[in-house]
């Protein structure tokens, strides 16, 4: 299983959905649906964004679980 833990670096990093759909340009539906683990396609782009925001590496951002 793959687990998408931005819940957990925004709480880390004490961030907002609205601030970083601001920083980054992803629709606010987007930060929602991956919050909530409801968005099987991600694209890369996506995943390049939100690790630049939170100056990250991918596997701070998505974990898989066996």
């Amino acid at each position: 299983m793959i687990v998408i833990k931005l819940d957990d670096l925004m709480w880390e990093r004490r961030t907002t959905a609205e601030a970083i759909a601001k920083a980054t340009g992803l629709g606010s539906s987007t930060i929602s649906k991956l919050r909530n683990s409801k968005n099987t396609n991600i694209s890369i782009n996506t995943l390049d964004k939100l690790c630049r925001y939170f100056n990250c590496k991918l596997t701070d951002l998505i974990d898989y679980i066996p």
